[in-house]
């Protein structure tokens, strides 16, 4: 009888433990991602080794905005997931003159760089030069410019290359912080 009673809770451990990877394989292919930071070309926002998690569902129904920090795959390395912020949205025209990012000729106002950055033109826009960003693309850029390879280099991020949303960083526990505002 004791044996019998042993093998029943057995198998609701393991029934139990079954359901649990299953939500949790399925929570991580469509709902959020655990990412790691790597490098400096998000500093002073993120920095090296933080650990986040990326929230997937939302770009389904609600498109991005400028300003917003997406995980995407590089565009030319295949596989490989990246963090960058969103400058320019699509149809927009964006011109990088003095230092400054102008959006449809207007300047546009980005709290999150460290003081006295500059943002200087590179391959697909350059400086001085109007560029319009395609239909379902968006032009994304690390805050550190400096130390950051994004559209400036390699041009337009098109929405379905993206993976999901900055929801929160958790690790180091110190700089626990949610990234989403709405």
């Amino acid at each position: 009888m004791k044996f019998k009673a042993s093998l029943a809770i057995l198998g609701e451990f393991f029934e139990i433990t079954c359901i649990m990877a299953a939500v949790i394989v399925l929570c991580y292919i469509f709902v959020g991602q655990l990412l790691e930071v790597s490098g400096e070309s998000m500093f002073p926002t993120f920095k090296d080794k933080e650990q986040l998690v990326a929230e997937k569902l939302s770009l389904s129904y609600k498109p991005p905005v400028r300003g917003e920090v997406v995980i995407f795959e590089h565009p030319t390395q295949k596989g490989e997931l990246i963090i960058k912020r969103i400058i320019g949205m699509p149809g927009e025209r964006i011109t990088i003159k003095n230092g400054d990012v102008y959006i449809n000729d207007n300047i546009l106002d980005e709290p999150y760089l460290a003081d006295g950055t500059k943002t200087e033109g590179n391959i697909t826009i350059k400086d001085d030069a109007e560029f319009i960003i395609p239909e379902d693309n968006y032009v994304l850029m690390g805050d550190n410019r400096g130390k950051s390879t994004d559209s400036r280099y390699w041009g337009t991020i098109n929405i379905d290359n993206m993976v999901g949303r900055g929801l929160f960083v958790y690790f180091p526990l110190k700089n626990f912080r949610i990234l989403i505002d709405n």
